[in-house]
């Protein structure tokens, strides 16, 4: 194979990959527009995600602690009533 024939097929085979690579550029796109309908149809601005994940993970830390404390109460109702039945 001459030095012509070597580069014609180096270059078929680029253009070969760079429509592979197109094909998936253009389903990433459509993955993308698809999740980005999904998170407005949710209420939630694709452009501000982040401060959507900060905001979900504060308001779940807050009633983790609310839990959390509802708990402490709850066991020391239940210690103080177990101690007067034991008194009885």
């Amino acid at each position: 194979m001459d030095h012509i024939e070597k580069l014609l097929k180096r270059k078929l085979e680029i253009e070969k990959r760079r429509e592979r690579l197109l094909g998936k550029l253009e389903v990433a796109r459509s993955s993308l527009t698809e999740l980005d309908k999904r998170l407005k149809d949710r209420g939630i601005d694709p452009n501000s995600l982040q401060e959507e994940i900060n905001r979900l993970k504060s308001q779940k830390e807050k009633a983790i602690t609310e839990l959390s404390s509802a708990l402490e109460e709850a066991e020391k109702i239940i210690t103080r009533i177990e101690s007067r039945v034991g008194n009885l």
